[in-house]
């Protein structure tokens, strides 16, 4: 079962050169993805969210920045959940430990920035926080996919999916997660 959660994101206005780059390469320039992560109401909504799931239970979280999944797992640490960021530089000892904490439950939230979208294996995740704006619907996919293992792959039987709905100026394409609306919605029922 997959319950979904939407949370309000942030406006991003693009200049001309950072709305170029997102239409040829359907992904956010670095400078977007860094002013997303550092918007202090945006990361209040998000870290409120994390700290309301149930404390038996894991999350992986795919944050906008490298310094954004930083931060998170800090905020997320302070405020007594367990938590490490992982990204594409994290020695691999470090990341390998990380991964087996969290596995093994000593660590709540796992943050990362462009490293668990594919070939991460953690069934027992119970949540998955999509934070970094994803326009490409396959992208979304391999990341909501690391909850959605389920029973028969040592899965949960339920997985949260939460999504924040940004809006990005200036610029006509939905993020991904609106592709899946219908599986939402018919999980969701009528309101």
């Amino acid at each position: 079962q997959v319950r979904h959660r939407v949370l309000a994101g942030q406006t991003i206005d693009l200049s001309e050169a950072e709305r170029s780059e997102l239409a040829k390469l359907r992904r956010l320039p670095r400078s977007v993805e860094a002013r997303i992560g550092a918007d202090e109401n945006r990361n209040k909504v998000l870290i409120e969210s994390l700290l309301t799931l149930d404390p038996e239970s894991t999350a992986l979280v795919f944050a906008a920045s490298v310094e954004h999944a930083q931060m998170l797992a800090v905020r997320l640490t302070l405020e007594g959940v367990p938590s490490a960021a992982i990204f594409g530089t994290t020695p691999t000892a470090l990341r390998r430990s990380a991964v087996n904490r969290f596995k093994r439950g000593e660590l709540r939230v796992l943050t990362n920035y462009a490293v668990f979208a594919e070939g991460f294996d953690a069934p027992a995740v119970k949540a998955v926080y999509v934070a970094r704006p994803t326009f490409s619907p396959n992208l979304y996919q391999q990341m909501i996919g690391r909850g959605l293992r389920g029973p028969l792959n040592g899965g949960k039987e339920e997985c949260l999916i939460v999504d924040i709905a940004d809006n990005v100026e200036r610029y006509g394409g939905n993020l991904a997660f609106h592709d899946f609306d219908r599986l939402w919605e018919r999980q969701e029922g009528p309101a």
